[in-house]
């Protein structure tokens, strides 16, 4: 049981960080934009005072700004359709089997402890070689 609780935290808690970072990128660029909005403005009106010099410089300001927010916003893109692709890639559970499994458990332990035991070593085996390759995979 405490097994199941560790792997639940640990699932909320990388849900829960990588909703932070997506935040704060959306953050970033939301800010980004904001000051590329600002230099715009900010050169339309020196454009109408003086004809050259600190146009040119807001501009630049603003035109690295909003690339800046474009790259950010292209890496979050990304970075949700991997999320998507990896999740799409996992097979759920079936409810179904996970109820038959609980409710069989007790019955197996009950008529063969040792073999129950040899069992539920070579499925955790199996899922940390599954693992293993997943991650491997990955990277």
């Amino acid at each position: 049981m405490s097994g199941l609780l560790t792997t639940l935290t640990q699932r909320f808690r990388s849900s829960g960080e990588q909703m932070l970072s997506t935040m704060l990128g959306y953050g970033l660029a939301f800010l980004l934009v904001l000051i590329s909005i600002g230099a715009m403005l900010y050169a339309m009106a020196t454009a109408v005072s003086a004809v050259y010099g600190p146009v040119w410089a807001a501009l630049s300001i603003a035109a690295v700004c909003l690339l800046v927010a474009g790259l950010v916003i292209g890496w979050l893109r990304l970075r949700a359709r991997r999320l998507h692709r990896r999740l799409r890639m996992r097979a759920p559970v079936q409810p179904g089997m996970a109820g038959l499994a609980t409710t069989l458990l007790p019955t197996m332990v009950r008529a063969s402890p040792i073999g129950t035991l040899a069992a539920i070593a070579a499925a955790a085996y199996v899922l940390q070689r599954a693992s293993e390759v997943d991650r491997a995979q990955r990277k």
